[in-house]
């Protein structure tokens, strides 16, 4: 029978935390979904873990690339391609779930037709699994479950800061998918902010305040790599010049958004990083000025819509 949610495993390198990964998956509360491996090539030992599942009758499909593409994001419209449910969930294979993250989220998109994504809050783990001291929820997660009209929440949550920041925690619907422009895929260390602005347009966004997700820091991220060989920042530049054509952005938002862009480079790059500052002068050249700007624009909510 066709299932309701088909969950995309896709993996490049990470066999140490493999295992703990699709078993998550599969143990979920949530019965009705069908899971997709895909092997992107792998050095490790991956396929050999991989290879334990094959006779699972929850696992529909195992891709193993012969050559490695270098895009998480081919991988994901490879699964995408193949999936059969009518929502997506995309569990990145470095990543753990608690048992009733898709029960959860699920109970959100099935009783509200206007929702196009749902997802929850993480904890932040370690290479073995460790708690870690970090979080991207500040004011901690109350428990309590908010939908938002998605553009709305697309300009004032993902315009600064990409509140959807880990695939992991999120489950959304396949039909959305083919309406999407792909030049996130250009993108490799944050391709996946454009991609959820993008899919949160269509419609109406689910937040639930529960931290269903842990999510693994680690140094064999993508994330990481792309921070030590200046990928970030010109990632980070080109979704930034997006953005200001995607939400039409006055003069003045475009001076604070420069402002808050010039204030995190001057903080965090290094002297190999200034040719990119050159290269996005829009976004990371700003002045003083543009700086002061941006921190009058945070109390007064310039950059909202």
């Amino acid at each position: 029978m066709k299932p309701t949610v088909s969950v995309i495993i896709p993996n490049y390198n990470h066999a140490p935390y493999l295992r703990q990964r699709i078993d998550s998956v599969l143990h979920q509360t949530y019965r009705d979904f069908e899971v997709i491996i895909l092997d992107d090539c792998s050095p490790d030992d991956s396929r050999r873990v991989i290879d334990d599942y094959r006779h699972d009758p929850r696992v529909s499909h195992i891709v193993l690339n012969q050559q490695n593409t270098g895009n998480t994001f081919v991988q994901w419209q490879r699964g995408i391609a193949l999936a059969q449910g009518d929502y997506i969930w995309i569990a990145e294979s470095d990543d753990v779930a608690e048992p009733q993250l898709l029960q959860t989220l699920m109970a959100e998109l099935l009783t509200n037709s206007q929702a196009v994504v749902a997802y929850c809050h993480s904890r932040m783990i370690g290479t073995d699994g460790e708690p870690l001291d970090m979080t991207w929820h500040p004011h901690g997660s109350s428990g309590r479950t908010l939908t938002y009209d998605g553009p709305a929440f697309a300009r004032r949550k993902m315009l600064v800061k990409n509140h959807i920041y880990n695939a992991s925690m999120v489950v959304f619907r396949k039909s959305v998918f083919p309406l999407l422009p792909t030049d996130y895929q250009h993108y490799r260390y944050c391709g996946d902010w454009l991609f959820w602005t993008y899919v949160c347009l269509h419609g109406q966004v689910v937040e639930v305040c529960r931290p269903l997700n842990l999510y693994r820091q680690h140094q064999n991220k993508v994330t990481a790599h792309s921070k030590m060989n200046g990928g970030m920042w010109r990632d980070l530049g080109g979704i930034m010049r997006r953005y200001v054509h995607l939400f039409h952005l006055t003069t003045l938002q475009r001076h604070c958004l420069r402002g808050r862009w010039t204030k995190r480079f001057r903080k965090e790059s290094t002297a190999a990083d200034l040719p990119i500052r050159r290269e996005f002068a829009d976004i990371y050249g700003g002045t003083t000025a543009d700086i002061l700007l941006y921190g009058i624009g945070k109390l007064f909510g310039f950059l909202r819509a």
